[in-house]
Protein backbone atom coordinates (compact mmCIF):
# COMPACT_ATOMS: atom_id res chain seq x y z
CA UNK A 1 0.00 0.00 0.00
CA UNK A 2 2.75 2.47 0.94
CA UNK A 3 4.70 1.64 -2.21
CA UNK A 4 1.58 2.24 -4.31
CA UNK A 5 1.01 5.67 -2.76
CA UNK A 6 4.67 6.53 -3.25
CA UNK A 7 4.49 5.54 -6.93
CA UNK A 8 1.35 7.65 -7.45
CA UNK A 9 3.00 10.64 -5.75
CA UNK A 10 6.13 10.26 -7.89
CA UNK A 11 3.99 10.03 -11.03
CA UNK A 12 2.10 13.20 -10.15
CA UNK A 13 5.33 15.05 -9.43
CA UNK A 14 6.84 13.89 -12.70
CA UNK A 15 3.76 14.91 -14.68
CA UNK A 16 3.85 18.34 -13.07
CA UNK A 17 7.52 18.73 -13.90
CA UNK A 18 6.81 18.18 -17.58
CA UNK A 19 4.41 21.15 -17.59
CA UNK A 20 6.33 23.70 -15.53
CA UNK A 21 5.23 27.31 -15.83
CA UNK A 22 7.93 29.99 -16.00
CA UNK A 23 8.06 32.53 -13.18
CA UNK A 24 5.67 35.36 -14.07
CA UNK A 25 2.93 37.63 -12.76
CA UNK A 26 -0.02 36.71 -15.00
CA UNK A 27 -2.39 34.67 -12.87
CA UNK A 28 -5.66 34.72 -10.97
CA UNK A 29 -5.88 33.24 -7.49
CA UNK A 30 -8.20 32.19 -4.70
CA UNK A 31 -6.73 32.13 -1.20
CA UNK A 32 -8.31 30.70 1.93
CA UNK A 33 -6.52 31.24 5.22
CA UNK A 34 -6.88 30.90 8.96
CA UNK A 35 -5.32 32.83 11.86
CA UNK A 36 -5.05 31.77 15.49
CA UNK A 37 -5.09 34.57 18.07
CA UNK A 38 -5.48 34.06 21.81
CA UNK A 39 -7.09 30.65 21.35
CA UNK A 40 -9.57 31.88 18.72
CA UNK A 41 -9.57 31.07 15.03
CA UNK A 42 -10.29 33.64 12.28
CA UNK A 43 -10.84 32.85 8.61
CA UNK A 44 -9.84 35.02 5.65
CA UNK A 45 -10.67 34.45 1.98
CA UNK A 46 -9.39 36.49 -0.97
CA UNK A 47 -9.96 36.48 -4.74
CA UNK A 48 -7.43 38.35 -6.88
CA UNK A 49 -5.43 38.62 -10.07
CA UNK A 50 -2.07 39.79 -11.39
CA UNK A 51 -1.36 40.80 -14.98
CA UNK A 52 1.97 41.66 -16.56
CA UNK A 53 1.78 44.92 -18.52
CA UNK A 54 5.41 45.10 -19.58
CA UNK A 55 8.71 43.30 -19.29
CA UNK A 56 9.15 44.35 -15.65
CA UNK A 57 5.74 45.78 -14.65
CA UNK A 58 2.58 44.13 -13.32
CA UNK A 59 -0.78 45.35 -12.03
CA UNK A 60 -2.82 43.53 -9.40
CA UNK A 61 -6.08 43.67 -7.53
CA UNK A 62 -8.02 41.64 -5.01
CA UNK A 63 -11.15 41.62 -2.92
CA UNK A 64 -11.63 39.69 0.28
CA UNK A 65 -11.83 39.72 4.03
CA UNK A 66 -10.01 42.71 5.49
CA UNK A 67 -8.09 40.41 7.79
CA UNK A 68 -5.93 39.33 4.89
CA UNK A 69 -4.31 42.77 5.00
CA UNK A 70 -5.10 44.50 8.29
CA UNK A 71 -5.25 41.80 10.92
CA UNK A 72 -7.86 39.08 11.07
CA UNK A 73 -10.05 40.28 13.95
CA UNK A 74 -12.14 42.94 12.18
CA UNK A 75 -15.75 41.73 12.23
CA UNK A 76 -17.37 41.44 8.80
CA UNK A 77 -14.60 43.33 7.05
CA UNK A 78 -14.11 43.58 3.29
CA UNK A 79 -11.06 45.00 1.53
CA UNK A 80 -10.48 46.09 -2.05
CA UNK A 81 -6.78 46.23 -3.01
CA UNK A 82 -5.34 47.73 -6.21
CA UNK A 83 -1.63 48.00 -6.92
CA UNK A 84 1.35 48.16 -9.22
CA UNK A 85 4.63 46.31 -9.01
CA UNK A 86 7.96 45.78 -10.66
CA UNK A 87 9.59 42.36 -11.04
CA UNK A 88 13.01 41.21 -12.21
CA UNK A 89 14.37 37.76 -13.01
CA UNK A 90 17.64 36.92 -11.29
CA UNK A 91 18.94 34.21 -13.61
CA UNK A 92 16.39 31.63 -14.78
CA UNK A 93 15.15 30.38 -11.43
CA UNK A 94 14.79 33.45 -9.20
CA UNK A 95 12.59 36.53 -9.27
CA UNK A 96 12.25 39.53 -6.99
CA UNK A 97 9.28 41.91 -6.96
CA UNK A 98 8.54 45.22 -5.25
CA UNK A 99 4.91 46.36 -5.08
CA UNK A 100 2.72 49.17 -3.74
CA UNK A 101 -1.04 48.95 -3.23
CA UNK A 102 -3.93 51.17 -2.21
CA UNK A 103 -6.50 49.60 0.14
CA UNK A 104 -10.09 50.40 1.01
CA UNK A 105 -11.50 48.45 3.95
CA UNK A 106 -15.04 48.58 5.29
CA UNK A 107 -16.16 46.85 8.48
CA UNK A 108 -18.71 46.83 11.30
CA UNK A 109 -17.49 48.54 14.45
CA UNK A 110 -19.37 47.78 17.65
CA UNK A 111 -22.73 49.62 17.51
CA UNK A 112 -21.57 52.35 15.13
CA UNK A 113 -22.55 50.60 11.89
CA UNK A 114 -20.23 50.26 8.91
CA UNK A 115 -17.02 52.24 8.74
CA UNK A 116 -14.53 52.55 5.87
CA UNK A 117 -10.90 53.62 5.67
CA UNK A 118 -8.21 54.02 3.01
CA UNK A 119 -4.63 52.82 3.41
CA UNK A 120 -1.61 51.41 1.64
CA UNK A 121 0.70 48.39 1.53
CA UNK A 122 4.33 47.96 0.50
CA UNK A 123 5.33 44.44 -0.52
CA UNK A 124 8.64 42.72 -1.30
CA UNK A 125 8.49 39.20 -2.72
CA UNK A 126 11.19 36.67 -3.62
CA UNK A 127 10.38 33.57 -5.69
CA UNK A 128 12.84 30.72 -6.28
CA UNK A 129 12.20 27.73 -8.54
CA UNK A 130 13.96 24.82 -6.82
CA UNK A 131 12.59 22.14 -9.19
CA UNK A 132 10.94 22.38 -12.63
CA UNK A 133 7.42 22.45 -11.18
CA UNK A 134 8.12 23.78 -7.66
CA UNK A 135 8.90 27.25 -6.37
CA UNK A 136 9.44 28.70 -2.90
CA UNK A 137 7.93 32.11 -2.17
CA UNK A 138 8.89 34.52 0.63
CA UNK A 139 6.97 37.77 1.09
CA UNK A 140 7.29 40.72 3.47
CA UNK A 141 4.41 43.22 3.71
CA UNK A 142 3.94 46.49 5.60
CA UNK A 143 0.37 47.83 5.71
CA UNK A 144 -0.99 51.04 7.20
CA UNK A 145 -4.73 51.55 7.38
CA UNK A 146 -6.22 54.14 9.71
CA UNK A 147 -4.78 53.28 13.17
CA UNK A 148 -3.64 49.79 12.12
CA UNK A 149 -0.04 49.19 11.19
CA UNK A 150 0.79 45.59 10.43
CA UNK A 151 3.88 43.74 9.29
CA UNK A 152 3.54 40.30 7.80
CA UNK A 153 5.97 37.62 6.67
CA UNK A 154 4.81 34.69 4.52
CA UNK A 155 6.75 31.64 3.35
CA UNK A 156 5.70 28.57 1.42
CA UNK A 157 5.97 26.27 -1.60
CA UNK A 158 3.94 26.49 -4.81
CA UNK A 159 3.49 23.41 -6.99
CA UNK A 160 2.79 24.03 -10.69
CA UNK A 161 0.53 21.05 -11.36
CA UNK A 162 0.19 21.97 -15.06
CA UNK A 163 1.16 24.98 -17.15
CA UNK A 164 -2.16 26.61 -16.09
CA UNK A 165 -2.77 25.42 -12.50
CA UNK A 166 -0.65 25.86 -9.37
CA UNK A 167 -1.30 25.05 -5.70
CA UNK A 168 0.44 26.73 -2.78
CA UNK A 169 0.50 26.59 1.01
CA UNK A 170 1.88 29.41 3.12
CA UNK A 171 2.82 29.93 6.74
CA UNK A 172 2.09 33.53 7.74
CA UNK A 173 3.24 35.57 10.72
CA UNK A 174 1.59 38.94 11.33
CA UNK A 175 2.38 41.01 14.42
CA UNK A 176 3.17 38.01 16.61
CA UNK A 177 0.27 35.84 15.40
CA UNK A 178 0.47 32.71 13.26
CA UNK A 179 -1.62 31.89 10.23
CA UNK A 180 -1.78 29.42 7.39
CA UNK A 181 -3.39 29.58 3.97
CA UNK A 182 -3.92 27.53 0.85
CA UNK A 183 -3.87 29.14 -2.59
CA UNK A 184 -4.93 27.94 -6.02
CA UNK A 185 -3.65 29.87 -9.04
CA UNK A 186 -4.63 29.77 -12.67
CA UNK A 187 -2.10 31.18 -15.12
CA UNK A 188 -3.08 32.93 -18.37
Amino acid sequence: MTRGLLLVACGLLSAGALHAEPLNYSYGYLKSGEWHINGRSFRNDTLGAYIETGKHVHLFGSVGNGGSYTGPTLDGSRTLRLGIGGHWLLGQDSMIAVEAAALRTSYRWRNQGRMAHLGWSAIVEYRYRFAPSWEAVATGTRTELWNWRTQEFALGPVWHVTDMIALGTFYRRMDGHNGFDVTIRTYY
